[in-house]
């Protein structure tokens, strides 16, 4: 089922106003809905023991979580109203069709047709700004099919440098989860320092398919790469991922030239990029920002250890400082932070991307944020692990534990929802 947006009207708002009619629908089972919020994770364990409680009537449970996830500000609330809306929650609480599609008069006679909100990631969703008032924080707007242009630079060989063995597993997994999020996804593989500038002047200007093709432009259609056979246009957002050797400058192209990183973002901007002004432009960096090797630091708990390479590689090099608030809208996020490496496995791929491409997958289809998403990337990463072939000075080799902490700026100024589909593309 599918809720349109209505100006002025937040979820919250639609909360309260239906919080009548809500408490009555799920105090039928309210242990059902308290065990599935805590499950999507919109209450926290702790949250969740303090709704429990022994004895306590099915509408006193209800009412309490009600008010815990309005507290707790429109994402969570966003969360709550999907979940409503998921088959299984609607099966056991059908009354719930009253309030999102209308089918039946309610029992309430104070019920008046719910405000038409958008609700992220749903089956078949196509969402609209949220206009909200006072301190409230809007929406990006998520509506165009594609959602947008994703582009992937991936630098694999060079002429000096190491073989960058792995990065086309990087390439795919960010194909695929960003074409199920609806974008089109278009990849350049392989450019010099010369050509990366001239391969983001032409995708942010789009103004003749030539342009692109003659820098090898593939997109991403039924599972591989192919010849581009049109001309892409931008939509609702712009995402950018650069998988890449870099030196302390910024990103190298494959001549071993280094492009700093304001060059990677200016053409984008809102004078050389008129129609993603007020867009969100989204930036996602595989390279090191250093030669420094990030050690472990021991805590009380010991982390759970999310992955371990016992054969890895660097992408050794650090992205150029910039000055973020000169660019609005945007988001830069980047393997590490200033002055390390970062890490990057020949046969599964950088921790980075690939903990981003999970994170998308498990996070955009529950309607999570894009500070969550950041967030679990940064968390799953953290906890990784590897041991890295180091030279001695003495010209031997032994292995040291290396660790990798993403770093991520942004000038966002609304919540960026990327309504992703929840089912698998071919």
């Amino acid at each position: 089922m599918v809720i349109q947006s209505s100006t002025n009207r937040s979820i919250m708002q639609m909360l309260r106003e239906k919080k009548t009619l809500l408490t009555e629908i799920l105090s039928a089972d309210s242990s059902y809905i308290l065990q599935h919020v805590q499950q999507e994770e919109i209450v926290t364990n702790r949250d969740y023991n303090n709704l429990n409680i022994p004895n306590q009537s099915d509408e006193k449970t209800v009412v309490n979580l009600l008010d815990k996830v309005m507290n707790k500000g429109d994402t969570k609330s966003y969360e709550l109203v999907n979940l409503l809306q998921k088959p299984h929650i609607i099966k056991n609480y059908p009354r719930l069709e009253e309030i999102f599609n209308n089918h039946t008069e309610p029992s309430d006679h104070t019920f008046n047709p719910a405000p038409t909100i958008p609700i992220p990631c749903t089956d078949n969703s196509d969402l609209e700004t949220v206009v909200t008032g006072g301190d409230e924080v809007s929406l990006y707007e998520m509506t165009s099919v594609p959602r947008g242009l994703c582009l992937i630079i991936n630098n694999e060989i060079f002429e000096e440098l190491s073989e960058r063995k792995g990065s086309n597993k990087d390439a795919v997994d960010l194909a695929n989860i960003f074409s199920r999020m609806k974008f089109r996804v278009v990849m350049c593989k392989d450019k010099t320092a010369v050509e990366i500038p001239r391969v983001l002047k032409v995708f942010s200007e789009l103004k003749q398919l030539s342009d692109l093709q003659q820098y090898n432009a593939k997109e991403w259609v039924s599972g591989q790469f192919t010849d581009l056979k049109d001309l892409p246009k931008h939509g609702d957002a712009f995402v950018c991922c650069i998988l890449s050797h870099g030196k302390k400058e910024g990103v190298c192209g494959t001549d071993g030239t280094v492009v700093p990183t304001i060059d990677i973002l200016s053409p984008f901007n809102g004078t050389n990029c008129s129609i993603l002004v007020e867009k969100p432009k989204l930036f996602f960096i595989q390279a090191c920002r250093g030669k420094d090797v990030q050690k472990g630091v021991p805590v009380n708990k010991k982390p759970k250890v999310e992955g371990t390479d016992m054969e890895l590689d660097t992408d050794d090099g650090q992205v150029q400082d910039y000055t973020l608030p000169l660019y609005s809208d945007y988001l830069v996020f980047m393997a590490n932070v200033d002055q390390y490496i970062s890490i990057r496995s020949p046969t599964s791929g950088s921790w980075f991307i690939q903990s981003l491409c999970g994170q998308l997958e498990k996070s955009c289809t529950r309607g999570k944020n894009i500070y969550e998403i950041l967030t679990g990337v940064k968390a799953a990463v953290s906890k990784k692990k590897g041991d890295l072939r180091i030279k001695d000075a003495y010209g031997g080799y032994g292995y040291e534990v290396v660790k990798q902490s993403p770093d991520s700026r942004d000038t966002l100024t609304k919540m960026l929802i990327f309504p992703a589909e929840t089912t698998h593309s071919s």
